[in-house]
């Protein structure tokens, strides 16, 4: 790793020593693999800066060079995303004004991402970090009574999605939040999504006026296969919509909104369909609060996450932001 400078805290830095190329940056990356596979593993989270990323063909290209899996679409996924080149899709279009917690990607699916990579095209002038934590530390240190109820039950995630519902379509043009099932499987073709729900183990429901309602069992706790450390690996705290989450207003046009349970975007219980306490709930986004670490975008960087030992979400912002992402499996 001599043409890197490394910082080990969280994320770990990573800096060129000298003026890098692209074409550089890569065999470097290349060269030193096992180097910087060993990092990621330890510290879960690593931060490129000041390598010369202008484009997202040169991320994706990068993430290539990495080769820690094979890039996928964002499939089954609920956050509101632009696709912008084959596997690369800005990482959400959730409003600016919303604090987007801590999580793993797609944790609620059987076959999740295990590692997800952000690229900073345009810093925000007033916050918008994408916020990360140790899955390791939450786990550790959230109550015993929590993690032992989760841990034995379990959790059922509902979600339900619109074809061409004229009501979603308008508040989609205001604040992008309720995804349609042709955004959520990208494609107009029912079978092809049957089919995804089947690889996935997603049990399905199509509803009057083709809506679908999807239901997942996942586990809360997961062990990472290759340190063997357990994390907390859910989005139980995403799945309910409380005032905590969605703050009081935005709370009260979502109960409005959401009246009949078969259009409401999600439903969080645990396993064995018992209700998860909401003092549970607020304690687990207490818990990732106090482990948030908030490090600021400069235009360029790019951020590669073991999506099992690291935690991520956005911080508001304000002015011009974007932020591209992409997955490997």
């Amino acid at each position: 790793m001599n043409a890197f400078q490394i910082e080990e805290s969280f994320p770990t830095l990573i800096t060129p020593r000298k003026h890098f190329t692209f074409e550089k940056l890569i065999e470097e990356v290349q060269n030193n693999k096992p180097i910087i596979e060993q990092l990621l593993l330890k510290n879960s989270a690593l931060l490129f800066r000041g390598f010369p990323f202008n484009a997202p063909d040169q991320f994706s290209d990068f993430i290539k060079s990495l080769k820690l899996g094979t890039c996928v679409n964002y499939l089954l996924g609920d956050s509101p995303r632009d696709k912008i080149k084959d596997t690369v899709y800005t990482s959400t279009e959730t409003p600016s004004g919303f604090h987007l917690p801590l999580h793993q990607e797609l944790s609620y699916i059987k076959k999740f991402p295990k590692h997800i990579y952000f690229y900073c095209q345009i810093a925000p002038s007033h916050r918008g970090e994408t916020i990360i934590a140790d899955a390791r530390e939450v786990y550790q240190s959230l109550c015993p009574e929590v993690i032992q109820c989760f841990q034995e039950k379990g959790l059922n995630y509902v979600s339900h999605y619109y074809y061409k519902d004229r009501l979603m379509m308008t508040l989609n043009r205001f604040a992008r939040s309720h995804k349609s099932w042709m955004e959520v499987f990208e494609t107009h073709d029912k079978s092809e999504v049957e089919d995804i729900c089947r690889t996935n183990e997603v049990s399905f429901q199509w509803l009057p006026s083709d809506w679908i309602k999807l239901k997942q069992n996942r586990p809360a706790v997961m062990t990472h296969p290759i340190t063997q450390d357990t994390v907390w690996f859910n989005q139980a705290h995403l799945f309910d919509f409380n005032p905590r989450l969605l703050g009081l207003l935005n709370y009260i046009g979502t109960k409005i909104l959401y009246c009949r349970p078969s259009t409401s975007l999600h439903e969080i219980r645990f396993g064995d369909d018992s209700p998860i306490p909401r003092p549970y709930l607020y304690h687990i986004l207490d818990v990732l609060d106090k482990k948030t670490v908030a490090y600021p975008w400069r235009q360029g960087d790019v951020m590669v996450l073991d999506n099992i030992l690291a935690m991520h979400g956005r911080a508001p912002f304000k002015g011009k932001r974007r932020v591209l992402t992409a997955l490997t499996i």
